[in-house]
């Protein structure tokens, strides 16, 4: 984001009330409300938001970065998301990439596409909810871009750091390693079903527990950090696809396969009632369902001790949930003792589904 030079700059808090659009202020307007509002405070070296580019001191030998990108209509809906809660969970979708290599927040940035006639109200709402998503790991708004677009988008930028020790990759599983899984993965998707319905006004109980799930996510930077630091967990993948998609990522590079067993999952009895209130199988949405944003992680059984303690810390829990086999493939033993594999399995979610074969 280049800073704005302009004398009617807004000064923070004008163009941000109820009715002005963004045509009103203009994008040199917009950025200034952005960087007076939300730009992160550098520190000695650094150059924040105004310049060409940004300049950020990393503590740490390297760098991590990621990307994420978000469009109105295919990662969020209006139609039940709050401003804000696009923006928390934008920021935390990029935090939770973060999470996965086991490195510290830094700094992010943000590239904003929108409609010339958006509220600016509505923009600077999408701001603080990345803002208040960002204040529990410090991680700082330090550039970006902004442009018109046909829709809503945004496209996030997050930059970590990793000191000497090894950064966990999905790469480095072995057969017999044992598979743990933070929080309680599908709620998410009982979220998404709950509110394509509409958005309750007064939600409580497991409606409360799967809106919050789905538009509130809480990306699991503490546990990755802690996980990676106990020299324990071989590798590990963030849950944005769903469990068996983003198992299948994590077992890949090295050819292997993976047994789950049902009666390990972290499945509560209200997961089960949303569930069936929902229509949804529990099991189809803990294993299919995605942006959880939890964390996946295979562990050395040697080093399971290790893990264990670490665990202890992680405000979310951990839970095993099946092993790594050295035969391709993932099976999964239900609670009555029958097998899921293959085409048996939930379907997983892709960005570019192949076409549907024609039937005659």
């Amino acid at each position: 984001m280049k800073r704005a030079s302009k004398r009617d700059a807004p000064d923070g808090t004008g163009p941000a009330r109820r009715g002005v659009l963004l045509r009103d202020v203009g994008e040199s307007g917009l950025i200034e409300l952005l960087r007076q509002k939300y730009g992160g405070v550098a520190r000695p070296g650094e150059i924040p938001i105004g310049d060409d580019a940004a300049l950020v001191r990393v503590p740490g030998e390297r760098a991590v970065l990621s990307t994420d990108l978000l469009i109105e209509g295919t990662h969020f809906s209006l139609g039940y998301f709050r401003p804000e809660e696009v923006g928390g969970r934008a920021l935390s979708a990029n935090l939770s990439d973060l999470a996965a290599m086991g490195a510290d927040p830094v700094c992010y940035l943000v590239a904003l596409a929108a409609p010339s006639g958006t509220p600016v109200a509505t923009v600077d709402a999408i701001f603080r909810g990345m803002a208040t998503a960002a204040r529990p790991s410090g991680i700082r708004l330090m550039g970006g871009d902004t442009c018109r677009g046909e829709r809503l988008t945004l496209c996030l930028t997050v930059v970590g750091a990793v000191g000497r020790g090894k950064p966990v990759s999905r790469a480095g599983a072995r057969p017999g390693d044992l598979l743990y899984v933070t929080g309680s993965p599908g709620w998410s998707r009982l979220g998404l079903t709950l509110l394509r319905g509409g958005r309750p006004s007064r939600p409580s109980g497991w409606r409360r527990e799967a809106m919050r799930a789905h538009l509130r996510p809480e990306a699991r930077w503490r546990e990755g950090r802690a996980a990676a630091r106990s020299g324990a967990v071989a590798a590990m993948i963030d849950v944005s696809d769903g469990i068996l998609t983003d198992l299948s990522h994590l077992l890949e590079p090295d050819g292997l396969g993976a047994v789950l067993a049902e009666e390990l999952f972290p499945v509560s009895r209200s997961f089960r009632a949303a569930s069936a209130a929902l229509g949804v199988d529990p099991l189809v949405a803990f294993l299919g369902g995605g942006e959880d944003y939890e964390l996946l992680m295979a562990v050395r059984p040697a080093r399971r001790p290790s893990f264990l303690r670490a665990a202890r810390a992680f405000p979310s829990g951990a839970t095993p949930v099946g092993a790594v086999t050295k035969t391709p493939g993932i099976r999964v033993r239900r609670a009555d003792g029958s097998w899921m594999e293959g085409a048996a399995l939930p379907s997983v979610f892709s960005h570019f589904p192949p076409p549907k074969r024609r039937t005659r």
